[in-house]
């Protein structure tokens, strides 16, 4: 059988039979694969750790009409505390569920940008370097700006200000409003309209356009992260037109 090697996260398993799973890779080459590992639910299985889940690994794989088969693996990261979180498993199902049900750009450096995004949260989450909330606005955020669903945050969409004591951030029109402009458009506060601050504008600015090595380097204080997230929450589910299950679960044990 051809055989390929790649390197990837998985991010949803179900069992078969006794022994096997089906695993979902998450590769910065070729998208999601959906792979069948024989004896994965043997404790002295070969391939056992590497296939866990939230496990990042080297894969080499079989296949054979168009069905991946796992031949051997390598541990490269596990991200084992996340498994002895509920919350931060709820939170890394989540970012799971939309990278597997997500169609990733068609440029290579969009799908590495996406693999690095996921595991520097998953690796923040797993350290407890940042909260999950702080991650979960940071993740959902730069997802959607990386596939091509990037907002417009430079200023207010008509005027440019950038330092308006109030402003808006539109969630289904992807752009800024200072208060002047908004209202002479005659809007009006909603749920997709949502009252930001300079320094709210300035965090979406961040998460959106900084190089990704330094995604984490800001602070928030609680009242402008609660905000944060209901607006990127807000956006990413507008945006990719479908609710996640994991969401659900998620706000039900937070």
């Amino acid at each position: 059988m051809p055989m390929m090697t790649v390197k990837g996260l998985v991010v949803s398993e179900h069992s078969v039979g006794e022994s096997d799973k089906f695993i979902s890779i998450l590769t910065s080459g070729y998208g999601t694969i959906d792979v069948r590992v024989r004896g994965a639910n043997k404790i002295t299985g070969k391939n056992h750790a590497a296939t866990q889940l939230f496990g990042y690994s080297e894969f080499c794989l079989e296949s054979s009409r168009d069905r991946y088969y796992l031949n051997s693996s390598r541990v490269i990261y596990d991200f084992f505390n996340l498994r002895l979180d509920i919350k931060k498993l709820a939170l890394a199902c989540y970012m799971g569920e939309v990278a597997r049900f997500t169609v990733l750009a068609s440029n290579k450096q969009h799908e590495n940008d996406v693999m690095r995004l996921i595991l520097n949260c998953l690796y923040m989450l797993d350290s407890d370097k940042r909260s999950c909330e702080f991650i979960k606005s940071v993740f959902e955020l730069r997802f959607v700006s990386e596939i091509g669903f990037i907002p417009q945050l430079i200023g207010c969409r008509v005027c440019y200000t950038y330092d308006a004591e109030e402003m808006f951030f539109l969630v289904d029109k992807a752009y800024v409003l200072c208060r002047d402009d908004f209202e002479e458009m005659g809007l009006t506060e909603n749920r997709c309209s949502i009252k930001i601050t300079p320094s709210e504008l300035a965090a979406l600015q961040f998460i959106a356009l900084v190089p990704l090595e330094r995604i984490f380097n800001f602070r928030l204080s609680e009242k402008s992260q609660a905000k944060i997230n209901e607006i990127t929450e807000k956006y990413i589910l507008f945006r990719l037109n479908r609710s996640f299950n994991s969401l659900e679960y998620y706000h039900t044990v937070s």
